[in-house]
């Protein structure tokens, strides 16, 4: 889990890395990697690189761009990652607020407080990693974790999971369209309907090539030429969020 750090000071810099370094520690099965940034400006660099992160703790009060704005910039690339307020004053909260904050804390930092809304969010992530679905086949149900899957074909009348495992499991007849079977999946934002036959889990792209999503299972997909422009922004935005 990559987590960004923004303050300009470097005592509190400090402060926050040994919080979350002593956090690793007591969460077993907990891996954090660590980048911190002494202003938004180089924090923005960064990301604007397509390197993103998973949790963002930010100052409020820095020279230049401020927390807040910052903030409002990082929701303009991910409307869904956690933003974590670390400040000496409670002044700016109601702002905290119209960017969707996970939580603001006070100077000092309390490591109750940290540790409280870190284990929140992982707890939330984990949900979403750990979602699975059902499926219907040869008169059982499988349940197939939602991160397993790498691609579902429309196959005849039938639906076929390509697995991470390299496995294939298909489902009994479907009675309906390919995209009703599958919307409860398509509302997990890993997944992207990117062929009127396939959808893809989008965090098992190898490379994006000229209207072919090349998957790290080798399955080769190909968009179609009217709506490239369209699922290659909804990959991208993907790929540069968290």
């Amino acid at each position: 889990m990559r987590i960004a750090i923004c303050d300009d000071v470097p005592l509190y810099m400090d402060i926050i890395i040994e919080l979350l370094e002593m956090y690793q520690e007591e969460r077993p099965g907990v891996k954090l990697s660590l980048h911190g940034f002494n202003s938004a400006e180089a924090l923005l660099i960064r990301r604007n690189e397509g390197q993103p992160f998973d949790i963002y703790l930010l100052d409020v009060i820095m020279p230049g761009t401020d927390g807040i704005v910052l903030a409002e910039k990082i929701r303009r690339l991910d409307e869904d990652v956690p933003i974590i307020f670390i400040t000496q004053s409670d002044e700016y909260a109601l702002d905290a607020f119209g960017v969707s904050a996970a939580q603001y804390i006070v100077k000092p930092i309390k490591k109750e407080a940290l540790f409280s809304v870190l284990d929140k969010i992982i707890a939330l992530q984990k949900r979403e990693t750990d979602s699975f679905t059902s499926v219907s086949s040869l008169g059982r149900v499988v349940k197939l974790l939602n991160s397993s899957i790498v691609v579902v074909e429309n196959s005849g009348r039938a639906l076929r999971f390509h697995l991470d495992t390299g496995e294939t499991i298909d489902s009994k007849a479907i009675r309906t369209t390919f995209s009703s079977a599958l919307s409860g999946l398509l509302k997990d934002k890993r997944f992207l309907w990117a062929h009127q036959s396939y959808v893809i889990n989008m965090n098992h792209v190898k490379e994006l090539q000229s209207r072919v999503f090349v998957m790290k299972n080798g399955m080769e997909i190909s968009i179609p030429r009217p709506k490239y422009s369209e699922i290659k922004k909804a990959y991208l935005k993907y790929v540069v969020r968290d």
